[in-house]
């Protein structure tokens, strides 16, 4: 299972066949800011950053903080 956040974005954003430009316009997060997550440039993120990007990707926020396992992807 993933470690890090970044890893954990990559992994969710991949099954669902999205890429980050599309995850920056369905999230309003912006893509470069989603590029430095995933590459582990930026290893933290506010909540409602966190909170618009699991709504896009129908992922709880717990999963991919990795409080849990992933369940629906």
């Amino acid at each position: 299972m993933a470690q890090t956040l970044g890893e954990r974005l990559i992994a969710v954003r991949r099954r669902l066949g999205m890429s980050q430009e599309e995850l920056a316009t369905r999230s309003g997060v912006a893509q470069d800011a989603i590029a430095r997550v995933e590459q582990n440039k930026r290893l933290t993120m506010r909540s409602d950053e966190l909170g618009r990007i699991a709504e896009a990707l129908d992922a709880p926020a717990d999963e991919l903080l990795g409080i849990r396992d992933f369940k629906g992807v």
